[in-house]
């Protein structure tokens, strides 16, 4: 639930990680899961398309900060009846942040996730860069959305090497590493988006975007969401 909420906030802010099927998806268990209890927020059965829920999000305010808020509170009355339906263990604190279902939590276990994760997406990367600059079939060069990907992968490679160096030395916490995990986190979802239509190497993109997901890489799990959805969809 937390995944649609930040897929969600995301799209009201600007954001292109949703498309009219994962919506449709998303909507369609919203407004038929009953384990929900009829509390979906009210803006799913107003807005049956992609396009109405763009025009619904600039109808709720000019800013981004008061559409977040506008979302916190539709979704805060389903989440706290998940809450009652699913209570934490009681060896996890009552009161923690979204970085828990990451399997981060600490200082330490982000650097051993880190060294142990990322080395992992950096061979898919490379794999994955083999395979896009294969000559096509026909002997024509790559398509331009192949080009795109290349470029990206190539980029998130250097990036994920960089935060592997940070996490050798030391450094992880610091706010350049911090940095380049943001950086290496747009690179990942533009070459997700430039391969969402070939079906391998989307599935190599969307691997390692949950690898970088599982590390506490930023915006990653709201853009693995529509991921998984069209997944499930049969996009690939």
């Amino acid at each position: 639930m937390i995944g649609y909420l930040d897929a969600l906030t995301s799209f009201f802010t600007g954001g292109h990680n949703l498309d009219g099927e994962s919506y449709k998806a998303i909507r369609d268990d919203m407004l038929k899961n009953a384990e929900y209890g009829g509390l979906a927020p009210v803006l799913f059965r107003r807005n049956r398309d992609i396009s109405s829920l763009w025009s619904f999000a600039k109808g709720v305010d000019p800013s981004w900060e008061p559409r977040r808020q506008y979302l916190r509170n539709e979704f805060e009355p389903l989440l706290q009846h998940l809450e009652r339906l699913n209570p934490p263990p009681e060896a996890v604190p009552p009161s923690y942040d979204s970085s828990a279902w990451t399997g981060v939590h600490s200082a330490g276990q982000r650097v051993k996730a880190v060294k142990t994760l990322i080395p992992v997406a950096l061979s898919a990367i490379e794999i994955l860069i083999k395979i896009l600059e294969q000559p096509s079939s026909n002997g024509g060069p790559p398509l331009d959305e192949v080009e795109g990907a290349l470029r990206h992968l190539k980029q998130l490679h250097s990036a994920l090497g960089a935060v592997l160096e940070a996490a050798d030395s030391g450094q992880l916490m610091s706010s350049g590493a911090e940095g380049l995990m943001i950086e290496a986190s747009r690179y990942a979802r533009r070459a997700a988006k430039a391969l969402k239509h070939d079906p391998l190497p989307y599935a190599t993109a969307a691997t390692v975007l949950g690898l970088m997901t599982a590390c506490g890489f930023p915006s990653i799990g709201g853009f693995l969401v529509s991921v998984a959805l069209s997944v499930k969809k049969g996009v690939i």
